[in-house]
């Protein structure tokens, strides 16, 4: 067929050569150029053909029977050429455009069966008008099924009317688009009736006055998957960290807390939400160990093994917890440190356990020390006792009988430094039976009248008769209330009052021995029941008999406290079991 504008153009030639110039033969070239047009797609073959047609015009111009002035003719001929050229010129751009547009189909066309994402376009109705490989892939189902079908068909029945309902508020807004992941997670539909998430981006144009939505699909099935299987990791490790007995803190490489697990929690007192991005020495270290925390930390990012080292933590109410570290780091991708792990050890406990062995080490040397004490001093004591109160009640001068009174007293109390070694050394097993607490305050007062009258000390009492009896030994019992009497009379040299009251608690019957004396420093509260501890002055006190009516009561299964206000006086109270009727 492509010879037909070739043989179109030569009979215009002959035509245009045969009848008179007054007739514009010239212009039916455009017959043939539109045909070669709509054949031939080559730009460079309408060219041609456009070149040739223009010589024939010319030279039918000159063939032709010239029955018109040249002028005329010169202008009939341009007029033609005009007309020719307007329209080839129009052809060729027509011709043009639709090579762009079947390229940029071709491409579009391209684009659509590469792409990895779904791509669904959807006119007003929300009917599918685009289904692109990808979302045939996706979805289960063939380009040809889902043209024309309601894009309600790959959502789920639940979130349908939903869908619908933002695409058209989406449409009556001037947002032209959305980018990924701006609408949140989707559930897709797929053709077997299997729901899984996708991620989403949407877009819409107006197409000679129909609005067209277009959708991008991304299936993100398997990062959900990831996602959760990696939450489950963090949770595990998450719980493993806070049933974890160690403690265990993670810092960024500023040092600034990321982790703070359950085990920190209770040490410092500091709830995980309060630490958080704080760094650690700003809250939980004492002002001296700033410093040597901040050079450990260091020492920790350039160490190439874990590095251990030990400090003291502040808690929250203010006490000091000894913790010992072994820490180490964690590098990114290019060798930084990232992280700083420490996991420590809260050794106050530990610490006061070890000086509560070698406190009970002491006291087993001292027991061997007392019994051999006994043995070495008591009979020169005894000797030296008995010959002074011998001389004592034979001589009649008054100096010799005050030194005589002197070297008794002395021995005297060296003999009860003696016993009472010997009772905290030696104590011997409880011998418990029910017990009448308010006959052994009654004996205990008789055996201390002597002195509160001395003292000018008042005796208050409170002693129910209506309390149940308690479990114990009563010579153990007696001697813990006499050294609490005494102590309380001690710390009254200039008079006061004495309260003795009896209670009932929760289980156990309660003893209360107080004083108005000059109480008891806080700062010594804690040590009262240590051995060898004193707060009288030398030569006034041993230190045992508080440890010893500590480990009385302890045997008993009982607990004593303290109360003390310097110059106000001091309060123990003693609590033992009810015996069992």
């Amino acid at each position: 067929m492509r010879p037909i504008p070739w043989g179109l153009a030569g009979a215009v030639f002959l035509l245009d050569v045969l009848v008179p110039s007054s007739v514009a033969v010239g212009i039916l070239y455009v017959i043939p150029l539109l045909l070669a047009c709509l054949w031939w797609t080559e730009r460079r073959m309408l060219l041609l053909f456009a070149g040739v047609c223009t010589a024939l015009t010319v030279a039918g111009a000159v063939a032709e029977p010239g029955d018109l002035p040249p002028t005329v003719l010169a202008a009939n001929r341009l007029l033609s050429l005009a007309v020719f050229w307007t329209t080839a010129v129009l052809c060729l751009q027509r011709r043009g455009a639709e090579r762009r547009r079947r390229l940029t189909e071709e491409q579009l066309h391209g684009v659509l069966a590469s792409a990895m994402d779904a791509i669904i376009t959807v006119d007003a109705e929300q009917r599918i008008t685009l289904f692109n490989p990808a979302a045939e892939r996706m979805f289960g189902c063939p380009a040809a099924e889902a043209l024309g079908q309601s894009l309600d068909r790959f959502i789920p029945a639940r979130f349908r009317e939903a869908h619908r309902d933002h695409i058209r508020r989406f449409g009556s807004t001037n947002v032209t688009s959305r980018r990924m992941g701006a609408l949140g997670q989707v559930i897709g539909l797929r053709a077997d009736g299997e729901e899984f998430p996708v991620e989403a981006s949407i877009s819409h144009l107006d197409v000679e006055g129909q609005k067209l939505y277009t959708v991008i699909l991304r299936d993100i099935t398997r990062r959900v998957k990831a996602e959760r299987e990696l939450q489950h990791e963090r949770d595990f490790i998450a719980a493993v960290l806070d049933t974890a007995g160690a403690l265990v803190v993670v810092f960024d490489r500023e040092g600034r807390i990321v982790r703070f697990n359950r085990a920190c929690e209770r040490t410092s007192g500091y709830a995980a939400e309060e630490v958080m991005g704080k760094p650690v020495w700003d809250f939980l270290l004492a002002p001296e160990d700033i410093e040597p925390a901040k050079a450990a930390f260091e020492e920790v990012k350039g160490a190439a093994a874990p590095h251990a080292f030990e400090n003291d933590w502040v808690t929250k109410d203010g006490r000091r917890r000894r913790i010992s570290w072994l820490s180490t780091h964690l590098l990114d991708d290019r060798g930084q440190v990232e992280y700083v792990i420490g996991t420590g050890l809260d050794t106050t406990d530990i610490q006061q356990v070890r000086e509560q062995l070698r406190r009970t080490e002491r006291l087993a040397e001292l027991g061997m020390l007392a019994s051999g004490m006994a043995h070495e001093i008591g009979t020169p004591m005894n000797v030296i006792l008995g010959r002074a109160e011998y001389l004592l009640s034979r001589t009649k001068e008054e100096p010799t009988k005050r030194g005589l009174e002197t070297i008794v007293a002395q021995v005297e109390r060296i003999t009860k430094i003696m016993n009472q070694l010997l009772a905290f050394a030696r104590r011997r097993p409880a011998e418990r039976r029910p017990l009448d607490l308010r006959k052994s305050v009654a004996d205990c007062l008789d055996v201390i009248q002597e002195r509160v009258r001395r003292h000018r000390i008042r005796v208050e009492t409170d002693l129910p008769a209506d309390l149940p009896p308690v479990l114990a030994d009563a010579d153990q019992v007696s001697q813990v209330l006499l050294n609490l009497m005494l102590n309380a009379i001690q710390a009254m040299p200039e008079g006061g009052t004495l309260r003795l009251a009896l209670a009932r608690g929760d289980g156990t019957v309660t003893i209360q021995v107080g004083d108005t004396g000059h109480g008891i420093p806080e700062e010594a509260l804690s040590k009262i029941f240590l051995p060898f501890y004193t707060t009288k002055e030398v030569g006034k006190g041993t230190g045992l008999g508080l440890t010893v009516v500590h480990g009385i009561i302890q045997e008993h299964g009982g607990t004593i406290t303290v109360e003390s206000r310097v110059d106000q006086g001091t309060t123990f109270t003693v609590a033992l079991p009810i015996a069992e009727t």
